[in-house]
């Protein structure tokens, strides 16, 4: 039996969570997997553990707020681990207040597994340098959050990096001789297993599960930078494997089964880089010789359900436990890509199901700064939820449903926000709108128009305005400055063009300021929701960008005033024909902001 407590206290963290108060008593009961009923206000949960007892709690919270008298639901989980992982790598590092409030989104969804992915950010005592100023989370804070997710049966996961992704700590002098690329540590150092074995200890000191992931995605050019200097070219199959197994035998050590990315491996047996190259050729003498590890599979792009099977088949070649983590998109700037999310993540994880994974995980990444609040895409969790307990064959209003009671904001709003992105595709022009610079012809995107994003912020801002919410007010600050700037690019242009400096004059004037004054606004909307959820650490790198864009709106007022009076001949930047903005490499804020690829401000 649950004890009374127990039952209050999930009771109410339901409660809390979705700001409904159940109006009846609920008798509860041990059971296996989760039967819930409801008839003439009698509510019963038969539930296996705390986390399903959750869900339980949370069903009869959805039928409050849809109006619902009666209710009798059988269900089981398809996957035995269902979760989330939160980058909080960055530069946005959730507070503790804001973990535990993700706990609570993911207990009431019964989804039972929680990774915050920590490539600096968390504290190993004998290296300082690891998370020095970057908001690390402390020993103490991990195991109170252990403690905090265990009492709902959620199990908190580590994930660290244990080979690339490492700039952040490797950027300082003393650990000079540790790189062997920038971002990458060096291989067979004795340094590196130290390292390592420290940070796994500091893991096994904060949490109860007997899983850790250990990271190793991304290693681009492992074995050729400075381990190829000191020891000449290698086999970087075998340089990988058994930099794994000494990591393997670290984590056996102290307990922990490890999990890590798989791509390497499949980018190094294919003769492009490609992970998804289906002609990977990774050697049989590579495979049998592989420690005990969880290989995960990540793909956040597919949308044919065919190709999740032919990946899911040639991991199952691989021999190990198979673990497959999906893409809720919150890393193409300041909005989730919604339509892109649920285009993908529908056939993956029917897939998963059809496959008998047993471990799957919902991603959110905040790659170049987290402009992302992830806390704008919990609506979406519900695709992975309810996939777990009601298998592939969901219906997407139960999703939105299960969205909606969560966070209580509403469907519209959700897809609203999707409306920073064109249908499904990763075209990012409301990012790059909001960046790039007024005068160089660094926008928009090829496949999208200035007047195709003005008429989806335009659509948006009609669903938005009328919700009082801080994410909404964010959202319309930053629909409204999109509009703008896609007013102002070609019209700066056009009058050049025309040789109009009356109205340039009146764009110096007028419309330049107005559109300073819309960035203002965003900046706060921006820090409002940044301050509720977020650590200080890495906001100075939003207020960098947002203060250049503002200074550069100035600096542009001022060229074309001068421009106008005949104190400049020209403005240069505009004289040349413009080409494709299409750059190598994802659209970063830095080639967004300026043709100059020296410059940069982030990560």
């Amino acid at each position: 039996m649950f004890t009374a407590e127990t039952v209050t206290r999930i009771r109410e963290t339901v409660s809390r969570t979705t700001g409904i108060a159940l109006p009846y008593d609920v008798t509860v009961k041990r059971g296996d997997g989760l039967r819930v009923t409801l008839e003439a206000a009698r509510a019963e949960i038969h539930a296996q553990e705390e986390n399903t007892l959750a869900r339980g709690f949370f069903l009869l919270t959805r039928c409050v707020r849809e109006g619902r008298t009666s209710l009798v639901i059988d269900e089981k989980r398809h996957f035995t681990s269902c979760g989330a992982m939160i980058d909080v790598s960055r530069g946005a590092v959730l507070t503790n207040d804001a973990v535990r409030r993700a706990i609570d989104t993911l207990a009431c969804l019964g989804m039972n597994m929680l990774m915050l992915y920590t490539e600096d950010t968390y504290e190993v005592p004998e290296y300082p340098r690891l998370g020095y100023l970057r908001g690390r989370y402390s020993q103490a804070d991990l195991r109170a959050l252990d403690a905090y997710a265990a009492s709902l049966g959620v199990e908190l996961v580590p994930c660290i990096q244990t080979l690339g992704h490492m700039r952040q700590f490797l950027q300082w002098d003393e650990l000079s001789g540790w790189r062997d690329q920038p971002d990458i540590l060096m291989t067979g150092d004795e340094r590196t297993y130290d390292f390592i074995e420290a940070a796994v200890r500091s893991m096994r000191a904060c949490v109860r599960t007997n899983r850790i992931h250990i990271g190793m995605d991304e290693a681009h050019g492992v074995g050729l930078g400075e381990y190829m200097l000191k020891n000449g070219m290698t086999d970087r199959l075998e340089l990988l494997r058994g930099h794994l197994a000494r990591v393997c035998e670290i984590c056996e050590k102290y307990g922990f089964r490890p999990i890590m990315w798989s791509d390497m491996f499949f980018r190094l047996g294919s003769k492009t880089n490609d992970y998804y190259d289906e002609d990977a050729d990774i050697p049989q003498s590579v495979i049998d010789h592989l420690p005990p590890v969880d290989l995960c599979y990540w793909d956040y792009y597919h949308k044919d359900e065919a190709f999740y099977d032919r990946m899911l088949g040639q991991h199952a070649r691989m021999g190990q436990h198979t673990v497959f983590a999906g893409g809720v998109w919150t890393w193409s700037g300041f909005l989730p890509h919604v339509k892109h999310t649920i285009r993908s993540m529908r056939p993956a994880l029917a897939s998963c199901a059809r496959n008998r994974v047993k471990t799957v995980f919902a991603t959110l990444w905040g790659d170049d700064a987290a402009e992302t609040n992830v806390t704008l895409a919990y609506g979406l969790l519900p695709m992975f939820s309810e996939a777990c307990w009601q298998g592939p064959g969901y219906a997407m209003d139960d999703v939105h449903l299960c969205g909606e009671c969560v966070t209580g904001l509403p469907r519209e709003a959700l897809f609203a926000m999707g409306e920073f992105y064109p249908e499904s595709n990763r075209l990012w022009t409301g990012k790059m709108l909001v960046w790039c610079d007024p005068l160089y012809p660094l926008a928009p995107w090829p496949g999208d128009t200035f007047a195709g994003a003005v008429t989806r912020a335009k659509r948006a801002l009609s669903v938005l305005q009328s919700i009082d919410r801080p994410d909404c007010r964010y959202a319309c600050a930053l629909f409204d400055a999109v509009i703008a700037k896609a007013a102002l690019i070609p019209s700066i242009r056009d009058a050049y063009a025309d040789g109009d400096k009356a109205r340039l004059a009146a764009i110096a004037r007028d419309e330049l300021p107005a559109v300073h004054k819309k960035y203002e606004s965003l900046l706060r909307a921006h820090r409002e929701i940044w301050a509720r959820d977020m650590k200080r650490n890495g906001w100075e790198v939003l207020v960098a960008r947002y203060g250049g864009t503002m200074a550069r709106l100035g600096d542009v007022q001022d060229e074309i005033e001068r421009y106008v009076s005949g104190e400049l001949v020209a403005i240069v930047e505009l004289d040349e024909t413009p080409q494709s903005p299409e750059r190598a490499g994802s659209p970063l804020y830095q080639t967004l902001f300026t043709p100059s690829a020296c410059f940069g401000v982030g990560f």
